[in-house]
């Protein structure tokens, strides 16, 4: 079985490459807001964790400012090279390849830290935040989002369940393994985060609804990023690819609105706060 560093430098990786436009206007409304929860200002230098194609911190380096700095991190090294390309014409924002469990991110180096759905892969997310807190400068705050519970998030378990009827569903995940919902139990968060030595853990609800233009590109975008992707791509049957698409087909098409698809998503913006 592959660790999350394999998948993200193999399948994972070059899938997400190959979907990154579509997943970065997909997750844009999601990304303004905790942004502006984060609040960075000029003159900060900001570390982004699991910063992915760079979108995120070149929105942050705008902020910043030429006498700020954003350094991004993350584990993908083809998901990276995208990142840097966007970022060639940046001078305050670098991108480090890194583990952000083990990484010499430097110490009292940073203002705040920030992820977008970057910090739910960690395989040991206690001494994660302990490493990430360890570049903090005393009471500076850490910003990130991640999701709620996969029930939470229709626009996610609907398509997969109806894929499900048709493959054979995966084994239950364990819901404390590394995973796009690692963090979806806000009492589990909170203790990571204070055993790692943050305080004034805080938790803000976000719900967004999941906007495509038409039925297609929804599909065509499960199909390829959502959970019964990889086992389409793994059984290369097209009998069966036909059957699960017009079943996921099926559930965009009962969610379509006069503004185009439309299904709710549900995560967490989490605030934590690196004692003085």
């Amino acid at each position: 079985m592959q660790n999350n560093t394999e998948y993200w430098n193999e399948d994972g990786g070059r899938n997400w490459v190959a979907n990154i436009e579509a997943t970065e206007a997909l997750l844009e409304p999601l990304s303004r807001r905790v942004l502006d929860r984060a609040a960075p200002r000029p003159g900060q230098k900001v570390l982004d964790v699991g910063c992915g194609g760079g979108r995120t911190s070149l929105d942050l380096a705008g902020v910043v400012g030429p006498g700020g700095q954003v350094v991004g991190v993350d584990v993908s090294a083809p998901i990276l090279a995208v990142a840097r390309d966007r970022a060639a014409a940046a001078d305050n924002v670098q991108f480090e390849l890194a583990d952000a469990t083990t990484a010499d991110l430097g110490e009292a180096r940073f203002d705040l830290m920030f992820s977008r759905f970057g910090v739910m892969f960690f395989d040991d997310p206690v001494a994660a935040f302990r490493n990430l807190r360890r570049s903090l400068r005393p009471g500076a705050w850490s910003t990130f989002m991640c999701w709620r519970a996969m029930d939470e998030n229709p626009w996610l378990a609907a398509p997969a369940a109806a894929a499900f009827e048709i493959l054979p569903p995966p084994e239950p995940p364990d819901p404390e393994a590394p995973g796009p919902f690692a963090f979806a139990d806000r009492e589990r968060t909170r203790g990571i985060l204070e055993q790692a030595g943050f305080a004034a853990v805080g938790h803000e609800e976000v719900d967004h609804d999941m906007s495509w233009p038409d039925v297609a590109t929804a599909v065509n975008y499960l199909m390829q990023m959502g959970p019964a992707g990889a086992l389409l791509r793994e059984a290369n049957d097209e009998t069966i690819t036909r059957k699960v698409t017009a079943a996921v087909r099926g559930v965009f098409q009962s969610h379509q609105t006069a503004a185009g698809v439309q299904m709710r998503s549900s995560a967490w913006i989490v605030t934590a706060r690196n004692p003085a």
